[in-house]
């Protein structure tokens, strides 16, 4: 009959290898977003069409912490990841913003296929490069006063958005 450790022994068991984990987790992570914008820097704001919508809307407003998800349609990472907005919506002003895509229809597409829940505002080339947009999905947090406040790079569960927007 197979014996079971409790998780202290575990740990102490296995704390090197634990540690080492962290240490790759964290130095991916860092170079991944080595190139993305500093905390702190004003995060610019452009006024974008809504999807499906003649409207238009600034990407963040300020005074409100909003999350920023930089999605592409042909992304699969995105797919796997943009639900997760709607875990954080109810405490944080959340909007998803479309690039690299070839049309209209091919982003309500994909938002109708993921059931997205957020606000989806249609980017160019200019959100792309001032936003040093180089994968997706890319997120920004910017804080009430319209600054950078915290960023990543690929999937991240509703628990690390929550994490981030504490």
């Amino acid at each position: 009959m197979p014996t079971f450790l409790n998780p202290k022994t575990l740990i102490k068991k296995y704390w090197k290898d634990i540690a080492l984990i962290l240490i790759v987790i964290t130095g991916i992570t860092a170079w991944q977003e080595r190139n993305l914008l500093a905390d702190n820097q004003p995060a610019e704001n452009f006024e974008l069409p809504v999807l499906q919508s003649s409207d238009s809307s600034l990407m963040f407003t300020p005074g409100k912490q909003t999350l920023v998800y930089f999605f592409a349609p042909w992304c699969s990472i995105c797919k796997l990841s943009i639900g997760n907005l709607a875990a954080i919506s109810d405490d944080v002003n959340a909007v998803a913003v479309a690039l690299d895509y070839t049309s209209t229809s091919e982003v309500s597409e994909f938002v109708g296929e993921q059931e997205v829940q957020v606000p989806v505002l249609m980017g160019n080339r200019l959100v792309s490069s001032a936003y040093k947009i180089s994968a997706f999905p890319t997120y920004y947090l910017i804080d009430t006063d319209g600054k950078i406040a915290e960023k990543s790079m690929g999937y991240s569960s509703s628990l690390g958005l929550r994490w981030r927007t504490l």
